[in-house]
């Protein structure tokens, strides 16, 4: 046997990329949060998360066109996908019989197969999550007549996730079998690119277009990490903000809410019990609460397109309307892990000072790009 290079550097680059792009994708998405156990704030780390998610979408892309074009070994008709052959490895497998192969092994060669379908699949899900869920991204058409369908994309693409780190624990527990039982020296030859084997070793030639463009997939996820990573402020295309009599009415106490912030049933009994606003008489003249009323009602949280206030919709359901914002179930988990004292620092002062940390509260638009939590 003779120490022969098998695997070429764009490959090896793609390989420990994915590596750190697939982990990546994994923590910010919180996916342990399954289990109990809560390591980030998801979406505090969103535009991380997206930007790791293209990353591997251009690396998957690398990997397919490589497996066209790329040397022998990096190519698709090299991996070994007889389910015969797959049983016969794994019988020596058990056996604890040393095997050869210069490239993939039949095992490999289908934890290969599987990360490339899965991972093309969990990309379009994320796609379609982004665009049903934030109404962003290539899909964010779908967003307004398909929003409700957000929750089962999300199942579907939480999945994904599941059967990719399924096969990822799959391929490194094969992986450490090898190299702890056998030496094989498979860990190494990803670093590399060399390996021992009785096989001639296979020339490598391409054209400089194709290097070029292999060198510039494989190298620029970093560039698009970062680039995900400092989102853009997100200016709210809303009205031209709330009427001067209601702000005049309902904002000197208070920040004047916007009226997406609530159901169109809370901001009817609201404006019927004025002489007890939650506990201080708020009452007005007859003609500035039909005025304020027919505001609040006309652009209620039903008949908005935010974000925020189509999940506010669905954690409200079919409960009885509630008065306070805080009291709703999305408001709380959103919240949940900001401490108390947070809201005693002297701008904020309040739970309900929504724009203190929100800088577009005030036009009923809460993207967590504009959160800005202040520090006193």
């Amino acid at each position: 046997m003779k120490e022969i290079t098998v695997w070429d550097l764009q490959t090896r680059i793609f390989h420990w990329s994915l590596v750190v792009c697939t982990l990546c994708a994994f923590v910010t998405a919180d996916i342990l949060i399954f289990f109990g156990i809560d390591l980030v704030n998801r979406d505090t780390w969103l535009h991380f998360h997206i930007g790791a998610g293209v990353a591997m979408g251009i690396l998957l892309f690398f990997r397919i066109l490589w497996g066209l074009q790329g040397p022998h070994h990096s190519r698709f008709s090299s991996l070994r996908l007889s389910p015969k052959e797959l049983v016969v490895y794994f019988d020596t497998v058990r056996k604890n019989i040393k095997t050869s192969h210069t490239g993939h092994n039949p095992a490999a060669s289908w934890s290969f197969l599987c990360i490339i379908v899965l991972g093309l699949s969990a990309l379009i899900s994320g796609v379609v999550v982004y665009g049903l869920d934030e109404g962003r991204g290539l899909l964010r058409p779908l967003y307004l007549g398909f929003h409700s369908l957000a929750e089962e994309f999300k199942l579907l693409h939480l999945g994904l996730a599941y059967a990719i780190l399924a096969v990822i624990l799959g391929h490194v527990s094969g992986v450490m079998l090898e190299t702890v039982r056998h030496k094989t020296g498979i860990i190494t030859a990803m670093f590399t690119g060399r390996k021992l084997s009785d096989e001639a070793e296979a020339p490598v030639t391409m054209s400089t277009p194709l290097t070029v463009i292999s060198f510039g997939l494989v190298l620029s996820p970093l560039m698009v990490i970062l680039y995900f990573a400092n989102p853009t402020e997100t200016r709210p295309q809303l009205s031209a903000g709330s009427p001067p009599l209601y702000k005049k009415e309902c904002g000197t106490c208070h920040m004047a809410f916007s009226p997406n912030m609530l159901p169109e049933k809370s901001w009817i009994q609201m404006m019927a019990t004025l002489q007890d606003h939650f506990g201080e008489d708020a009452t007005i003249d007859d003609a500035s609460k039909k005025e304020i009323e027919a505001f609040l009602v006309t652009n209620a949280a039903e008949k908005s397109h935010e974000e925020a206030s189509i999940k506010f919709i669905r954690a409200i359901g079919a409960n009885t309307p509630p008065l306070r914002i805080t009291d709703i179930t999305y408001w709380k988990k959103k919240h949940q892990q900001i401490p108390p004292e947070v809201y005693a620092r002297g701008t904020i002062n309040s739970k309900i000072n929504c724009v203190a940390c929100h800088k577009w509260a005030e036009y009923g638009s809460f993207e967590d790009g504009d959160i800005r939590i202040p520090r006193n």
